[in-house]
């Protein structure tokens, strides 16, 4: 597996802030957290501030959460 580079690092580190403020204590499946990521990854690639990746992350939770 290639090496993550800083720009990748940097959006992993927003996108668990970003799912930490707004979905602390919502379970969810274990193996939907690759699906969180792409979810808030694509949200980021078309250039989308901090708030319109949170309600992407927050709309995804929803259909998946457990509690």
């Amino acid at each position: 597996m290639a090496r993550a580079t800083k720009e990748e690092k940097a959006l992993d580190v927003r996108i668990e802030r970003l799912y930490s403020q707004s979905c602390s204590g919502v379970q969810i499946p274990m193996m939907a957290i690759p699906k969180v990521f792409s979810v808030a990854k694509a949200a980021a690639a078309t250039g989308a501030d901090d708030e319109a990746v949170k309600a992407a992350i927050v709309a995804f939770v929803e259909t998946i959460r457990v509690n």
